[in-house]
């Protein structure tokens, strides 16, 4: 049984969500606080994130928008670049100057993958699990080490100080107060380079062990360099009570 609000894991999130639209009684039954800003970003060259065709309304939307929007959880706010090849690293760009539009008011800030992350309880439960940790931002977890062989310290870090049990950084779904979230992207960015590793790539590049690490690689990764600089503002959900992902 799934006891947290969230899951995300591109395995069971499309058959999830179609025991939800069959149960019947969900529609619109949840809402947004009005102290949350909710968003995605979305490439609108690779739509490989179409929801089920046969879900009529909701054919050119990604599954979390669509979900979402079944839920009655809205206003989601859609960040789309047109840019391709993809990058991961555009997100903190885009995300960074929807921050400092001025458009995003709210106390605080969440960001959900389109693809593959639904919701099946109300957003409300994130912010109080979020209170929880005491912290200024909260991330969900993984069990993947990609990308802790180009970084042992912090890696060691994490094992050894935080205890992580085994699970990492994921920066598929988080929750912080938006003053902060602006304050590690302001940080993030500064990793990025115009023509940083596709997903495609990327494994060959972490091959190579880049003496420059993490300087072009994943926005996962470069959140997971900077984890040790911000703990325990910036903490990882170990335990997994926010999201969950096999």
């Amino acid at each position: 049984m799934i006891n947290q609000p969230i899951i995300h894991d591109r395995h069971i999130v499309k058959k999830i969500f179609n025991q939800i639209i069959e149960h019947g009684d969900y529609k619109d039954s949840f809402s947004k606080p009005n102290n949350l800003t909710m968003v995605t970003v979305r490439n609108e060259g690779t739509m490989e994130d179409r929801i089920i065709p046969s879900l009529k309304g909701y054919e050119d939307k990604s599954i979390l928008e669509a979900n979402l929007e079944y839920l009655g959880i809205q206003p989601l706010t859609v960040l789309t670049d047109p840019r391709l090849p993809w990058r991961n690293t555009f997100k903190f760009e885009i995300i960074l100057d929807y921050i400092n539009s001025g458009k995003c008011t709210t106390e605080y800030f969440m960001y959900c993958d389109a693809i593959d992350v639904i919701f099946i309880d109300e957003p409300q439960r994130v912010i109080d699990i979020f209170k929880t940790f005491k912290c200024d931002a909260l991330f969900m977890s993984t069990h993947s080490t990609d990308g802790y062989n180009c970084m042992p310290e912090v890696r060691r870090f994490v094992d050894k100080k935080i205890k992580s049990n085994g699970r990492y950084l994921n920066s598929g779904v988080y929750i912080g107060k938006t003053k902060f979230i602006k304050e590690i992207f302001e940080e993030a960015i500064k990793y990025t380079t115009p023509h940083g590793v596709t997903m495609g790539e990327y494994h060959d590049y972490l091959k190579s062990n880049p003496s420059n690490y993490p300087q072009g690689s994943q926005d996962q990764d470069i959140f997971r360099f900077i984890e040790p600089k911000y703990y325990p503002r910036l903490k990882v959900d170990y335990q997994n009570k926010m999201a969950f992902k096999k």
